[in-house]
């Protein structure tokens, strides 16, 4: 069965228990699945289950042990596993402001 990728740019809902604390966020998605739409379904529900809203997508495709950097082989892994595997990269409120 395919792996695919996502990269989304997300923002935390309302209702997101860290709301107050994270102006964004990447979320890494690696789903398995037989089709792209399917894979995307996935990952898009996951994030929506976490309380998160994707503003954008950065990134979506099929990924294999070739095409995968290293730093994200671990995730990679676990998705063989597990089916899916998710990493959210957080960005604090402030930290924008602090870097413009």
């Amino acid at each position: 069965m395919p792996m695919f990728h996502f990269q989304f740019e997300v923002t935390p809902q309302p209702t997101h228990p860290k709301m107050l604390e994270y102006a964004g966020a990447m979320a890494c998605c690696w789903i398995q699945s037989d089709t792209l739409p399917d894979a995307e379904s996935a990952a898009r529900e996951w994030l929506t289950k976490e309380h998160w809203v994707i503003v954008a997508t950065e990134d979506a495709g099929v990924i294999t042990r070739e095409t995968q950097l290293p730093d994200g082989m671990p995730y990679f892994e676990q998705a063989e596993i597990d089916g899916e595997a998710f990493v959210i990269i957080t960005s604090p409120i402030g930290e924008a402001e602090d870097e413009a």
